[in-house]
């Protein structure tokens, strides 16, 4: 065992000082070399944030790996042998800090894309004040006064449970209800604009979005929570 890492250790770093002389073959084979590793991160990453059964950070799975090999080559270029760390150990670092980088910016965009839309998010163990600093929480008299951590509450459930619905359309309509009602971009299309875009007539596209919004629209009157 010691033998094949010592050889599979010994070739990488042949294979680095061909990359640093920015040899394709060199680039192709240490890629396949380590694919394993690079994979292996990745399917970590994509439980860890959930990439499995949420993908409205836009992030894929496929968008990590290939971070994770650009990472990877970026690695051979600068892998000093005179070190005494594997290469496997240095990759590992670089592709794993760019490929959490890569996550995390996923994790933050649709969060990122409502505060530049002057949506406030509001975390369920906050104590909101108003603008005299006194918190809104005091304010509830009697259920007739606002809650806005509840209100921030249901709001989130609602959206969980869109995005659940969502997931259940075939992916032509769901892809397309994204588009039109800027789902992932926050950016409203006109039926034109959507028609267009997926090389759709404007009266055919209106069939699909009213079935689709039909599908949606039952599955979020369907009595469940999530």
């Amino acid at each position: 065992m010691t033998d094949n890492i010592d050889e599979t250790e010994k070739h990488n770093r042949e294979l680095c000082e061909l990359v640093k002389q920015n040899d394709l073959y060199a680039q192709t084979e240490i890629l396949l070399l380590n694919e394993g590793l690079i994979s292996q991160l990745a399917r970590s990453l994509e439980i860890a944030h959930d990439l499995d059964i949420n993908h409205y950070g836009g992030i894929e799975l496929d968008d990590i790996l290939q971070e994770g090999r650009f990472a990877l080559l970026e690695a051979a270029k600068s892998f000093d042998e005179k070190v005494d760390v594997k290469f496997s150990t240095f990759a590992y670092t670089v592709a794993g800090n760019a490929m959490r980088d890569l996550c995390r910016k996923g994790d933050s965009s649709f969060e990122r894309q409502l505060a530049n839309h002057g949506i406030v998010q509001v975390f369920l163990d906050d104590n909101p004040v108003d603008e005299d600093g006194v918190p809104e929480a005091e304010k509830v008299r009697d259920g007739k006064g606002r809650d806005p951590v509840g209100e921030e509450a249901v709001l989130r459930v609602m959206i969980q449970k869109m995005r659940n619905r969502l997931e259940l359309l075939p992916a032509r309509e769901r892809r397309l209800l994204m588009y039109r009602y800027g789902i992932q971009s926050l950016e409203y299309k006109t039926i034109a604009e959507t028609a267009a875009f997926f090389h759709l007539t404007e009266n055919y596209l209106r069939l699909i979005e009213k079935r689709a919004l039909g599908v949606l629209r039952e599955g979020m009157n369907d009595g469940k929570i999530l």
